[in-house]
């Protein structure tokens, strides 16, 4: 089983506006509303692959009974903590014309320490069943940033293995926490080290010191351009097949579902790599919040051209 833990989650609405202009009134041509957050996105993943997989967080409102009801028509089991307020809306403005996605993110509920310890005993019950949980996503309006190191050492000494992936003081605390797996993006990386990472060499340098600070094994997303990892004595460089972008939504998550995914089937570090690039070159191709199959990754997986990234 592995379960994946969202503290923060979202309904995300995606329209597709051509030629959006600001300031002026817009025509919305697509709309779809989707359950999301990065770690149910995950959990989405997870199941069109197979696994077995539970979905837990914090959740208000209707817009969190909307996520709960999303998940469970999609047979994904679910234990979140039902707390005050209102679960966030974040909007996702794609133009096809200019070939840009905008993206407009609510700053979600606010949490009390009552919140976290109901949460925190969900955790420790479900860790014991749990090959791996997935921590992913931002926190909730005054959730203190060592919160998800917290978690995970709570479901560490229960015996599952963890993956983080956040950014800021959140990641770097976390780190502390030693997770199994961790997948910031450059921008979140350079912001962690305080330096530049310009290269591929200094991809890998980074990871390496990420390593160091505590995570056993580290995926750097680049975007359109690929991605780094670095395991072992693995460090690679992943270049994505070309396919037609119809959304950015979900494709760091999709990696980090892959990788779960990988871990739980006893994948080596290399051929899971592979795997979670040409997963999310997938889930691009796929329009708002949608996640793509086992079958479409499989097709994927040959064009993904892997290179060692430390030469």
């Amino acid at each position: 089983m592995i379960a994946t833990v969202t503290l923060n989650p979202a309904v995300d609405k995606s329209v597709t506006v051509r030629g959006f202009e600001i300031g002026k009134t817009n025509r919305v041509e697509v709309d779809r509303v989707d359950a999301g957050g990065k770690g149910i996105n995950v959990a989405k993943v997870l199941k069109r692959l197979g696994a077995a997989v539970c979905a837990l967080g914090l959740e208000a409102g209707s817009n969190g009974r909307f996520i709960l009801d999303a998940l469970n028509a999609e047979g994904i089991p679910a234990d979140f903590t039902h707390i005050p307020g209102e679960t966030r809306v974040n909007l996702k403005i794609h133009d096809p014309i200019l070939g840009t996605e905008t993206e407009l993110n609510e700053p979600g509920f606010r949490v009390v320490a009552g919140h976290l310890e109901e949460l925190r005993g969900k955790i420790a019950a479900h860790a014991p069943h749990c090959d791996l949980m997935v921590f992913s996503g931002s926190l909730p309006l005054d959730a203190p940033p060592e919160i998800f190191a917290d978690l995970i050492r709570v479901a560490t000494a229960k015996g599952s293995r963890c993956i983080l992936d956040t950014a800021g003081p959140a990641l770097k605390l976390g780190l502390a926490a030693r997770p199994f797996l961790i997948k910031p993006n450059r921008a979140e990386v350079e912001d962690l080290l305080k330096r530049k990472l310009e290269s591929r060499c200094d991809l890998v340098e980074g990871a390496r010191e990420l390593i160091r600070m505590g995570s056993a094994q580290v995926l750097i997303s680049l975007g359109s351009e690929g991605a780094v990892g670095v395991a072992g004595e693995d460090a690679l460089f992943a270049r994505p097949p070309a396919v037609t972008v119809r959304s950015s939504v979900g494709a760091g998550d999709t990696m980090v579902a892959v990788m779960a995914y990988a871990a739980v089937e006893g994948l080596a570090f290399r051929q899971a790599f592979q795997m979670a690039v040409a997963a999310s070159a997938a889930t691009v191709a796929m329009e708002g919040t949608r996640v793509a199959d086992l079958a479409a990754v499989q097709a994927l997986i040959p064009q993904v051209n892997l290179e060692d990234a430390a030469g």
